[in-house]
């Protein structure tokens, strides 16, 4: 990658109750010639979304150096087929055993939480502390997309924005772990994602129409640590190929 990139994010509100509720979001990284398609594409995308329509999109265009951006491959994906959230639920509390993470009824307490933050909660799994510096916001993973340009990356989907978005944060040495339920109601999917265990889709998380979802971004190490999780997941650039 011999060129300059260029991340493109988008993020779309509304006022409610003088209250300011997220809408939409997405990011890209891409060359200077799919720029003005891409900004398009994902000003469409925000107008045009399940969770109502916004009041207030935001585009931003920051060019990037290729040098700067590192390649991963994609965690392995497993799926895990449930009928029930009530089945999809006692799966995740499951793998967050397996994954050696004991109290995992305690830790899914905090995801009503996540509802209406902007970001993830970043959780330490043995003190049950929360260490987003701002818990409105949350912590954002941003400067992140799939490598490759042969297929049109500004159209939602579900799966491959989350893969690359896991891929990313499991790749931080004190992350063990990643909790979502997605917040659009027309979609039940979440995941678990770690390193060891991969991306793992649990078909049902929750009912169709709900509107509640969030992440939990597992933390395991000392506390001087997660100001490095943090700058590392919100600011280093990272391709994912799937």
């Amino acid at each position: 990658m011999g060129i300059d990139l260029y991340s493109v994010k988008m993020r779309a509100s509304r006022k409610e109750n003088g209250e300011e509720r997220h809408i939409s979001g997405a990011e890209k990284i891409v060359e200077q010639d799919r720029l003005q398609g891409i900004c398009a594409r994902l000003l469409e995308r925000a107008i045009h979304h399940s969770k109502g329509e916004a009041d207030f999109v935001n585009i931003k265009v920051e060019r990037i150096k290729a040098g700067d951006v590192i390649l991963r491959d994609a965690l392995p994906v497993t799926v895990c087929e449930v009928e029930t959230a009530e089945e999809g639920q006692r799966k995740l509390r499951d793998l967050l055993e397996q994954s050696g993470i004991h109290n995992g009824e305690e830790i899914l307490q905090y995801m009503k939480g996540t509802w209406e933050m902007r970001g993830a909660m970043l959780l330490d799994v043995d003190t049950m502390q929360r260490l987003e510096p701002d818990r409105k916001r949350g912590v954002r993973a941003t400067y992140m997309d799939m490598a490759g340009k042969g297929d049109d990356r500004s159209h939602k989907n579900h799966f491959q924005e989350a893969l690359v978005l896991a891929t990313k944060v499991a790749s931080h040495k004190n992350i063990i772990g990643e909790i979502c339920i997605s917040d659009d109601p027309d979609y039940v999917t979440g995941y678990f994602a770690s390193k060891e265990m991969g991306y793992v889709r649990i078909t049902r998380l929750k009912e169709l129409g709900c509107p509640d979802g969030g992440r939990i971004f597992l933390f395991r190490g000392e506390a001087g640590e997660a100001d490095d999780c943090i700058r590392y997941l919100e600011h280093q650039k990272m391709l994912v190929r799937i």
